[in-house]
Formats: C-alpha cells, structure tokens, sequence
C-alpha cells in the first residue's frame, strides 16, 4: 500500500523534522514579542499586502512599453487604480490567513504543497516521518538525523466557563513558561480524537443483563433510550476529545560541546568543523547517554514550568505512548497495546517493501 498524504495537512503537520528543512517550523525565540505596526500586523504582513501593488508597479512601468494601450487609454495611465486593486488583494489575503501562523509562512507553505507529491513508497515516507527506532527504556523516539525526541501530554484546565481575563490570565502564564523556562526549540501538537461513546455506554449495556433490570421492563426501556438518546446526541453535537502535547528533540551537535563555547562554535564552520567534530567530539556511546539525559532534563523542565500554569497537569509519555501518537497522525488509526509492542520491536521503524 502507498503511503498517502493530503497536501493541505502540511499546515497542520506534527513531524519530528529538522526545523531548518521546513520553512513552515522556523523557531521564534520568544512568543508574542514580534514588533506590530497596529493591532496583530506585523511588518512582514505589510509586505505581503503591498507586494501585489508592486508587482503591479513595475510591471507597467518597467516591462511593458509605454505605447501599450486598453481602450484607447494608455496602459501607464492604469497604474495607480490597478495598482490599489492588487494592494486589496493582498490585504485580503492578510487578513484571512489564520491566527496559528504568519501570513509569509501561510503563502510558502502552501506553495509547498502544491509541489508535493501524494503518494510516497517506504523510503520516501521514511523521509517525511524522520522515525528510525524507537528506544523505550529511554521514552525516546530517534529521528533519521540522529536526533532523540521525547513527548509530554497537558492536561489543560476547563474554561468553559471562564471569562475573558481567565483566558488571557492562562495565555501569559503560558507565554511567560516559553519566554523563561524553555531555552530550547519545542513542538506544540493538539489534535482530536472521537468520543469513545461505546465504551461509555457500555455499563448500561450490561445493565440490561441484570436480572433486578430484566424483572423490571421500565427500567430496561428507560436504560435503552436514553442510551439510543445519547449516541444520537453524540453524534448530532459531533462530541470529540482534544489533545495536547509537546515535543522536545536533543540533536547530537547539541550535546558535542559546551553550549556556546569557542569549539561549539568552530564546529559550525564549514569544512573546518568537520575536522573540529571529528578530533574533539565524544565517543559515540557517552555522546548518546548524554542526549538522552539532556532530553531527560528538558522535559523535566516542561513538566515543572507547565505545572506552574493554575489548573494544569502534565505527564510524559512512554515511548510506546509517543509511538502511538506520531503513528496516528501518520495513519489516522487508533493503535492498540499490542500493535505498538509488536512495532516498538522492529527495527527501524519504517521496514518492509511498499506501504
């Protein structure tokens, strides 16, 4: 079977790609520090809007001749109106782009999907999955690049019922977790899962099986519609369950050297830095053992700052756990217990022939 993709999903793609090969997973140092011009718009969201007015600019001005005309009307003459138009449009275009990401990221992104392929065999899909193996005594997943990927599931609190100070209460806190605590690049993943209505109807099922219900036929029929009322309610209200999680990656070069220490820096040299890795680097087996307590410690250092944040809990995720969700992403199928055992053994990850 053939790995299949849906070019649009790229906006919303959970990977364990290197960020510097994804325009879309450019890394901010801070959240919600970016200079505005008015409200939410930033200078790069001016760009983009006026960009289409100076296409438009240069292109009667500069390409065509001046002879040109439309309607017995110089062609040059339409500048300024044609010109206001294409600058609408991309005001437009600002304006719609979604709240989740910047209006350059948006353009490029989906210029990217439309050159993608939809159809992938192994190899190629062990290219956009970057999964090599999985190292459950560790709850880490590698990455084809060597890197070492850790998971933490938030519990976030219920505001329902909150008001608009609670929001941004909870917001800044957040923010403020990003800004202080994390020091390092990190995933935010939230996806949704259908309500599990079976296995909450199930008792009542098995009510009816009761002898106290099968002598009292009332009871077995108010058992039975309200169950039939809820899984119609369920399904007219469209009732899902939301996840969250952060992902946390350790990349070898991280780890070779003293955080910006005068080799960290010569390692980065092209050329130069692969005599630099190769002559002061580590031995490969204390270099991973400490990737995998660096991973440790950063999400520690999640859990501790989410923690902070009222009403929030947070866990980590074994690496079984982990597997589960990339796989889900990936498939769109739920795993069970059994199935992740069976592919946390194979190694790597991404086997066999054709998918």
């Amino acid at each position: 079977m053939v790995h299949q993709l849906n070019p649009t999903d790229t906006i919303h793609t959970l990977t364990l790609h290197m960020s510097h090969r994804d325009p879309a997973k450019r890394i901010p140092k801070f959240l919600g520090t970016e200079a505005t011009l008015f409200g939410t718009y930033t200078l790069s969201d001016a760009a983009i809007g006026l960009f289409p007015g100076v296409v438009v600019v240069l292109l009667l001005q500069v390409v065509l001749p001046d002879s040109l005309t439309v309607g017995g009307y110089a062609l040059q003459t339409l500048t300024l109106p044609l010109a206001g138009g294409a600058i609408v449009v991309g005001a437009v275009f600002v304006y719609l782009t979604p709240s989740y990401t910047t209006s350059i990221d948006w353009i490029t992104t989906y210029m990217g999907s439309l050159r993608a392929p939809d159809e992938y065999d192994v190899e190629a899909a062990k290219e956009q999955t970057q999964l090599e193996r999985l190292h459950p005594e560790h709850d880490a997943i590698e990455r084809t690049d060597g890197a070492f990927v850790g998971m933490v599931q938030v519990d976030p609190p219920n505001m329902a019922l909150a008001t608009s100070e609670e929001w941004q209460e909870r917001a800044d806190a957040f923010a403020d977790v990003l800004n202080t605590t994390v020091e390092f690049p990190v995933q935010l993943y939230s996806t949704t899962q259908d309500f599990p209505v079976e296995e909450y109807l199930a008792h009542y099922d098995d009510r009816l099986d009761d002898p106290d219900v099968k002598a009292n036929p009332r009871l077995a029929g108010l058992i039975e519609a309200y169950t039939a009322w809820y899984e119609d309610e369920v399904d007219t209200r469209q009732m899902t369950i939301r996840d969250h999680y952060v992902i946390v990656a350790v990349t070898p070069r991280e780890v070779q050297f003293d955080s910006e220490s005068l080799l960290q820096q010569l390692a980065g040299v092209p050329i130069l830095g692969l005599f630099i890795t190769a002559w002061f680097a580590p031995r490969l087996s204390d270099e991973r053992q400490a990737m995998f307590d660096e991973l440790d410690s950063r999400l520690r250092r999640v859990e501790g700052g989410i923690r902070e944040i009222d009403g929030c809990d947070v866990r980590r995720l074994d690496a079984h756990e982990a597997l589960g969700v990339v796989g889900n992403f990936w498939t769109n199928e739920g795993y069970r217990t059994e199935t992740l055992d069976q592919l946390a053994r194979r190694s790597p990850i991404v086997s066999g022939g054709r998918r």
